[in-house]
């Protein structure tokens, strides 16, 4: 079990916490306009102080979990979470993970760690095909070794951390190929305020994006069901420590490719992702927040980006919470994207994304990186997931960027 020490950052009062717990109330891609739907069966409430495992591997069969960091077989917790106003209950399964399945979709991953464009083939295959809004661009991964011990395998699983003194859960999906021998790029998806880590794995799709493309996804779960991405919302803990302990555990217990990790989340969790791009860009090559603005001091003021990194948002114009031409601490999703393409020093004017007209892009900024923003007409708050394909659209930028 891997332990980091971490500093304890508190956070002063702010107005934005008198309001009701909204930033978990994500309506679905059903009822895009009822800010706060959220109904419908999740696959829990809050999980337990014990790891379990779950499997959705194609070809999986019950088995004992071998590796330490996670859970033994049949411990099954039940919980309930109020979103919106609506109690959800769940059943975590302790079932373990089971063998190998094979995929045929398209793969972004290599056996040499190197991909160009976005092509087709099975994890660990070469793919070959058209580059980004900015061209062709060439991706180059870590290709050392997989660890020997690794337990991961595919399909769900939970893992437990202690950082600084805190036990920390997240959830781990592996596509149904992933076999170990390859290293595979990582997705961090966050919760909005007042969620949890398998709800937002049930509404966002990036499981079956991953699965597609051939990445790990990690679910993290919040301190309080809250991210301490600055201004707003938590302040219990400090979540980028967290990341970062995740990404050590992941070292040694999976095989990943730790030039190409990114971060994803909406509302509360989408302001966390954009803190990862000020505090973290040294771990994370690039992040896709959903409908929320960078919060890291007034205005996203206190940002402390160590290099230019790709950033890709989206933002609904009917979003009765995060207003999309600001409010409060909020300053809007337009503003938001020229603060970004001035923060990875991008030049010129942005144009629209060739395979997205929906999408504006400076494509000529520091590094080679580029800064989206990404406008869904009548999109409402967390709910366009769906009918925007947004882990589609992401990761068709993301993929194409790693670490320096």
């Amino acid at each position: 079990m891997s332990k980091c020490q971490i500093k304890i950052r508190g956070v002063g009062p702010f107005a934005i916490l008198a309001l009701p717990l909204w930033f978990g109330a994500c309506s679905s891609d059903a009822a895009p306009s009822n800010e706060s739907d959220a109904s419908g069966p999740t696959a829990g409430g809050m999980q337990s102080t014990t790891s379990t495992t779950t499997s959705t591997a194609s070809t999986s069969a019950a088995a004992t979990n071998a590796g330490p960091s996670n859970s033994t077989t049949g411990n099954s917790t039940t919980g309930s979470s109020a979103v919106g106003g609506t109690t959800l209950g769940g059943t975590t399964v302790g079932t373990s993970q089971g063998g190998p399945a094979t995929t045929t979709g398209p793969s972004s991953s290599s056996d040499t760690g190197t991909t160009t464009g976005a092509g087709t083939g099975g994890v660990g295959g070469a793919a070959t095909g058209s580059g980004g809004s900015g061209g062709t661009a060439t991706t180059t991964g870590d290709a050392g070794p997989c660890p020997a011990g690794a337990t991961l395998g595919p399909g769900d699983t939970t893992m437990m951390i202690t950082v600084d003194g805190l036990e920390r859960s997240f959830l781990v999906h592996a596509p149904p190929a992933y076999d170990g021998t390859t290293r595979l790029p990582v997705v961090f998806d966050f919760h909005g305020l007042s969620g949890t880590s398998s709800q937002q794995k049930n509404l966002s799709g990036w499981d079956d994006a991953g699965d597609s493309h051939g990445f790990i996804v990690i679910y993290p779960q919040g301190v309080d069901n809250a991210w301490n991405a600055g201004l707003c919302c938590g302040d219990a803990a400090d979540d980028v420590a967290f990341v970062r302990a995740i990404l050590t555990t992941l070292e040694t217990e999976a095989c990943v490719d730790a030039k190409r990790v990114y971060a994803s989340g909406c509302s509360n969790g989408g302001g966390m992702s954009f803190k990862l791009a000020c505090r973290a860009a040294d771990v994370i090559a690039g992040v896709a927040p959903v409908d929320f603005d960078c919060v890291d001091g007034q205005g996203c003021g206190d940002c402390e980006l160590s290099r230019p990194i790709t950033v890709v948002q989206f933002r609904g114009t009917n979003d009765t919470l995060v207003d999309y031409d600001g409010s409060g601490a909020f300053i809007g999703a337009q503003q938001n994207f020229e603060l970004w393409g001035e923060l990875n020093m991008c030049g010129g004017e942005p144009g629209s994304l060739p395979a997205q007209n929906a999408c504006e892009v400076y494509s000529s900024c520091g590094d080679g990186t580029e800064t989206v923003l990404c406008t869904v007409q009548n999109g409402s708050h967390c709910g366009s997931y769906g009918s925007f394909m947004i882990p589609e659209v992401a990761w068709a930028i993301l993929e194409q960027h790693s670490l320096p």
